[in-house]
């Protein structure tokens, strides 16, 4: 038997199992908690990897940060070198901080990380700071993102407001201050920050601001670049240059809290005001500058390049005027709410484009690549196209209605007058004639004549051909004039000169060529004459020039959605458009009209001080010249009569 004592133990046991509904109760085990924290720290760490991994894998490579890649920015000069504009990514050559007058950083420093020089690429303190400020003004007054930061975001983020981008840029920070020294990463900074206008780098806003290299920066200057980054569009010195002066008020009582400058200094800098460089472009010369960045292969520029032009700023400053003017006088009269202008010189440089009224309103290029139709101002391919068929200005036809295969043409730029020359029907601009002059030689001729003078787009060859139905760019138009102005030689319209890298290296130069002779020297000589006869007597008499021998057409298309006047001098071919981007007709406006006007307005500014020269095919002039009404049927007579 057992002892009594464990008996009793066993009893109670027994009982203990059975009201725990059979399961014997199990001893209290002491807790792990050693192993519970290395547990969670291993499952912690799993997934602070998966998270790290998730933003670190989109980062970029910043070995070669420091390397001075290749500036791909194109500047576009006129042909006396003033700039016209600056189009790419307008950046210096690097520059180190080291070499900068110290002020500079300081600026940059000042205004936007006055720790920079404490924190590790992140700065928690700033972060708070920025943080009680915001919600004391109850709104975001200012940001708690580090100089190391906004370069983060400058070289590789996009520039959206998420919780991704936040990580990714405090994570770049902080590899990037672990990679690079803080002159390393002032220097990447203020050669990489954007600074409005176009421009990126402390070197390329020191000369498109100041004129000047960036190591000869002034302390205001300084303080007027360091103030700009804050809001680039605003505050660069072009933009507004009170907010820029303002700004770099701020910056310099902030170089002075910061201990960089003292209170003198701050008081001489805020005296000098800082001499900003202005540009020499003119408000519309951005529709110039487009065309010729359209012809460049941009893509496959390795440098930066310098394109030299035709172009002169001063006459496209006058052209400029002129439209304007026109346009203010009496677009809102006539229903015109767009002109074009195009003017080059015989050969076929060009020397001025106005593209619309504003380019800052619409960058749209109406004179290049509005395709409008011409209307009368087509004309001169079907003259020059009969006079090669053997009519002469001199022959009779009838100004009267006429029936082509069932189209009747209307006469609305003149009266019906019966039996006229061919050089009164074509000053008068008579589309009877016009209409039966295309029917007697074939559209189709008619067509060849237009392309071979340089009119590329494709043109229909019907009988409607005649009164310049099917369109054409302004600039085309022009071009084919060109021809009656410089002995009777095709042109290919151009801007660009040459293109060279900034080194001095030339890469491409224009050769002369043209579309060589295009009308026989007794064929120019007529219709000069003929045109000369339109600003003499005929439609064109707006478009006359006071103290110079002038020539050209004028065209006005049906309801008068067009109205044009392309004209010429011995030095220089102007066209004139007006009309409605939507098509819509205007009040009565015809190229004799507002285009004239504008036409003549332009030329006695452009050419204003230029001896006056014979036209091309013409005679010398002389002391007592007839007028070109008396001249011409004595030209007339002397190259077809024989008298």
């Amino acid at each position: 038997m057992g002892h009594p004592e464990n008996d009793r133990r066993l009893r109670e046991r027994i009982a203990a199992v059975a009201e725990s509904g059979g399961d014997e109760p199990r001893p209290r085990r002491r807790r792990n908690w050693p192993y519970v924290v290395i547990l969670v720290a291993a499952w912690s760490a799993i997934f602070g990897g998966i998270f790290f991994s998730h933003f670190v894998s989109d980062l970029p490579d910043v070995g070669r940060l420091l390397v001075n890649g290749p500036s791909r920015d194109i500047t576009i000069l006129d042909d006396h070198g003033r700039l016209i504009a600056q189009r790419g990514l307008t950046q210096g050559v690097m520059v180190d901080v080291a070499k900068l007058p110290p002020y500079v950083p300081n600026a940059f420093i000042a205004i936007e990380d006055r720790r920079f020089r404490e924190h590790f690429g992140v700065d928690p303190i700033g972060l708070t700071r920025a943080a009680f400020e915001n919600m004391a003004q109850g709104h975001v007054v200012q940001g708690g993102s580090t100089l190391t930061q906004q370069l983060a975001k400058n070289l590789f983020l996009e520039p959206k407001r998420t919780f991704d981008r936040k990580i990714q840029e405090a994570m770049l920070a902080l590899y990037l201050e672990s990679r690079y020294s803080k002159n390393q990463i002032l220097t990447l900074y203020l050669n990489r920050v954007y600074f409005g206008a176009g421009v990126y780098g402390i070197e390329a806003a020191a000369e498109r601001f100041f004129g000047k290299n960036a190591v000869k920066l002034s302390l205001p200057e300084a303080a007027m670049l360091a103030g700009s980054v804050k809001a680039p569009a605003r505050y660069n010195p072009l933009a507004d240059p009170d907010a820029s002066e303002g700004r770099a008020q701020i910056v310099l009582r902030a170089m002075q809290d910061a201990g960089f400058i003292d209170a003198a200094a701050r008081r001489e800098a805020q005296a000098t005001r800082a001499r900003i460089v202005r540009g020499t472009a003119t408000p519309s010369s951005g529709y110039f500058a487009d065309w010729v960045i359209s012809q460049i292969p941009v893509d496959e520029a390795k440098e930066a390049l310098i394109v030299d032009t035709s172009f002169d700023l001063d006459a496209q400053a006058q052209a400029e005027r002129a439209v304007a003017a026109g346009l203010r006088e009496d677009g809102e009269k006539l229903g015109a709410s767009q002109a074009a202008l195009v003017a080059m010189t015989p050969d076929g440089a060009v020397r001025a484009m106005v593209g619309g009224l504003s380019y800052e309103q619409s960058p749209y290029n109406r004179a290049a690549d509005a395709q409008r139709q011409p209307g009368s101002a087509f004309k001169p391919f079907v003259y020059l196209a009969a006079l090669e068929h053997g009519r002469k200005p001199t022959d009779i036809m009838d100004d009267a209605p006429v029936d082509i295969h069932g189209w009747k043409p209307d006469d609305f730029e003149g009266k019906y007058q019966g039996e006229i020359t061919l050089a009164k029907a074509f000053a008068d601009s008579s589309n009877s004639v016009a209409a039966q002059l295309t029917a007697e030689v074939g559209p189709a001729t008619v067509a060849r004549t237009a392309r071979r003078l340089g009119i590329d787009t494709p043109l229909m060859a019907v009988s409607s051909l005649a009164l310049g139905t099917s369109v054409v760019t302004p600039l085309e138009l022009t071009a084919a004039y060109a021809p009656f102005a410089n002995d009777g030689a095709g042109v290919v319209p151009f801007g660009i000169i040459r293109i060279r890298t900034k080194a001095g290296k030339i890469l491409w130069e224009r050769k002369s060529s043209g579309l060589g002779p295009v009308m026989s020297s007794e064929n120019l000589a007529a219709m000069t004459s003929l045109m000369s006869e339109v600003v003499a007597t005929g439609t064109g008499k707006a478009a006359r020039l006071d103290d110079r021998p002038s020539a050209g057409k004028t065209g006005t298309t049906q309801d008068f959605r067009d109205a044009w006047f392309v004209g010429f001098s011995a030095d220089l071919v102007c066209g004139v458009w007006i009309g409605n981007d939507d098509n819509a007709p205007m009040k009565h406006a015809v190229g004799g009209g507002l285009p004239a006007r504008i036409f003549k307005s332009f030329m006695e500014d452009a050419e204003a001080g230029l001896p006056a020269k014979p036209l091309s095919g013409q005679a010398p002039l002389a002391v007592n010249a007839p007028k070109p009404s008396d001249g011409l049927q004595q030209l007339l007579d002397k190259l077809f009569n024989g008298t």
